[in-house]
């Protein structure tokens, strides 16, 4: 399965989710993972001398199910209606879409643990093969694992620890970790275990702070480790729980559990203004949403907390900021950059350091520290991560293509500019080449659905393609330079046309809902949204297409686009300084056919449309005079 889904927006950021799809493939990429705040709960004050340290750290209560559901402790139990898909396990899960080598590592695994799998759970088998239930036969499932009745009357202010290993599809998270104080009659308190995004396999070990939760009766606390699959809208993969721990909190213990140069949420965002953009163009810096989120995970509060965002260009700090939080115990806090951080018009690498100290103390180490970074350019606004480290070529759900398909990003513009071109990395597949088969890139409205403009077809070349991790993007330039409003979302796409082998580089995790393929998915022809990155990018460079190998003494001259030409081709070309400007167009045989007086052009970047419906088809030789430089470039011409 990969990280397509049903798209649910179409207009307007503000909806919430609902229904998604699935989609079988090996190539699917980390998923989105909300950064949120730990919950919020109320601790009571531990009695005692004020700023005397415990001494925590203390396992109080253990679970390893060495005897699977028959505990030294007690009975263990499962509940809900599919409580039954809880199992005791050596193998790990199995399942259409699921391995043993996904099997949980934990430091007793030798002696077993607890599995849910729902992916065996959606599959009929047969001599010990399983198979898939059609899509639309697929449950979302829910069921709970309770432990035994445990009494902290003695130690009321602990955490949970547990090891932890998980795959869920499709929906949002649907790994709970429940706590009860009436034995299990009601489940008062809730906490997500998973902080991944859906179809990510990861193993992870998980602390919870459940002092707030059980402090209405210490005394008959239950676990319930649930899986919400109705609620969530997911029904795949594995759960596995291993190695539960009770643990006394120390007085003074934070953990930095977040850090971010974004805060996009589908659910309340208005634009794309606050998605994660790996490069800024000059023309659209602004604010960039630094923050960080600090959990008190000790049984005392914190007041006087020093937030620090530090961010460097090369040896250049151009931020050192201070930020003074109180944080409760058994609580969190995200911290904001304040006041807001533009990057200054400098091209380069902004590495963003998040780090924190308290005024009263913390016991744990290591734990206090982020990292980030984003880049500055001229020209450049992208979300991607740069290199070609997997692709996208359009496979449907049933594994089938017919190489027509088409993968955007959303962009918020926050300054009225001209967009000159869609920036692209592309690869082959192999056999066959994708040589010859042609591209375009299309603006769209942040509807998605209106469209704005096509840009000039390319022909891919040979020279065009990536192989892994390559870096190289192509220009699909715009022939006339398309004006975006301020304050106002677009989004931008690379169309695939013909070719199973041309394929789009990926790299990065997208936001829901701001991330696009078009293509013929579980629901049939239509747009889905990905949570995997297309390489695809805005370009407001008015000199695109021309290389620094095209110029000569201040003067640049691109190639011809489209190439071949047909009917009509835009020519390129720049000049440091005013000049008079002449075009002149030969054959191959050396016969001047064409001679255009462009006239004195100020400084500055330029383009000349040429018709070619009166040349006859074959090749020839464009050359551009200006004052004592003479550049020459080839073109086809077809009809």
């Amino acid at each position: 399965m990969n990280n397509k889904y049903t798209l649910l927006l179409l207009a307007g950021l503000t909806a919430g989710a609902g229904a998604w799809a699935q989609r079988t493939t090996p190539r699917g990429l980390p998923a989105f993972a909300r950064l949120q705040p730990a919950q919020r709960i109320t601790v009571p004050a531990r009695h005692g001398s004020a700023g005397v340290a415990k001494d925590g750290g203390d396992v109080v209560w253990s679970e390893d199910f060495a005897n699977g559901f028959n505990s030294a402790n007690g009975l263990w139990t499962t509940d809900g209606p599919n409580g039954n898909i809880w199992a005791y396990t050596f193998d790990g899960p199995l399942g259409a879409y699921s391995s043993a080598a996904e099997a949980l590592a934990s430091p007793s695994a030798a002696n077993g643990w607890m599995l849910f799998n729902g992916d065996s759970a959606n599959c009929t088998w047969s001599n010990g093969t399983p198979t898939a239930l059609d899509p639309s036969a697929f449950s979302n499932w829910d069921g709970g694992l309770v432990s035994p009745v445990i009494n902290l009357s003695a130690t009321p202010f602990v955490k949970v620890t547990f090891a932890q290993r998980a795959r869920y599809c499709c929906g949002d998270a649907p790994n709970f970790l429940q706590v009860s104080t009436d034995g299990g009659t009601t489940w008062s308190s809730s906490f997500p275990t998973v902080t991944v995004g859906a179809n990510v396999d990861a193993q992870d070990d998980v602390s919870i702070n459940i002092a707030g939760a059980i402090s209405a009766n210490p005394a008959n606390v239950r676990l319930r480790f649930f899986h919400d699959g109705s609620n969530a809208g997911t029904s795949h993969y594995h759960w596995q729980i291993d190695d539960i721990q009770i643990v006394e909190l120390f007085n003074y213990d934070l953990n930095l559990s977040a850090s971010a140069i974004s805060s996009w949420d589908p659910a309340t965002a208005a634009t794309y203004d606050s998605l994660r953009y790996s490069i800024y163009p000059f023309g659209q810096l602004r604010p960039v949403p630094l923050n960080m989120t600090i959990v008190n995970e000790g049984s005392a509060d914190q007041p006087g907390i020093t937030a620090n965002f530090t961010v460097t260009e090369g040896a250049n700090t151009v931020l050192d900021q201070d930020q003074t939080v109180d944080v409760d115990a058994g609580t969190s806090e995200k911290v904001f950059v304040n006041p807001d951080f533009v990057p200054p018009t400098t091209a380069g690498t902004y590495n963003v350091a998040f780090s924190y100290t308290s005024a009263v103390g913390d016991t744990s180490t290591g734990n206090d520290a982020g990292t980030a970074s984003f880049k500055v350019d001229d020209f450049k606004y992208a979300r991607d991560l740069g290199t070609v480290i997997a692709f996208e070529n359009g496979e449907d759900a049933d594994g089938n293509t017919d190489g027509e398909y088409e993968m955007c990003n959303g962009f918020h513009v926050a300054e009225a500019g001209e967009l000159y071109a869609i920036d692209v990395a592309l690869r082959s597949g192999g056999t066959p080449s994708a040589v010859g088969f042609t591209v375009t890139g299309m603006l769209r409205a942040g509807d998605l659905e209106t469209d704005i403009a096509e840009t000039a077809e390319r022909t891919i070349a040979a020279s065009d393609l990536n192989g892994n991790n390559g870096t190289k993007f192509v220009s699909l330039i715009f022939n006339d330079p398309q004006p975006l409003e301020a304050g106002t979302d677009y989004i931008v796409c690379v169309k695939h046309y013909g070719g199973f082998e041309l394929r789009t580089g990926i790299n990065g995790v997208s936001e829901p809902q701001s991330s696009f393929i078009f293509f013929n998915g579980q629901a049939g022809l239509d747009w889905y949204f990905t949570t995997s990155t297309p390489m695809v990018r805005m370009n407001f460079n008015p000199s695109v297409g021309i290389s620094e190998a095209d110029r000569q003494n201040g003067v640049g001259l691109g190639q011809n686009f489209p190439n071949p030409a047909v009917g009509t081709t835009t020519i390129p070309y720049d000049l440091v300084k005013g000049a008079k400007v002449t075009l002149e167009v030969q054959d191959v045989s050396g016969k001047v056919v064409r001679t255009v007086n462009l006239g004195d052009r100020a400084a500055g970047s330029h383009r000349f449309e040429l018709n070619t419906n009166a040349m006859p088809e074959g090749v020839y030789f464009y050359t551009l005079a200006a004052g004592d430089v003479r550049l020459t470039k080839r073109m086809t011409v077809l009809h």
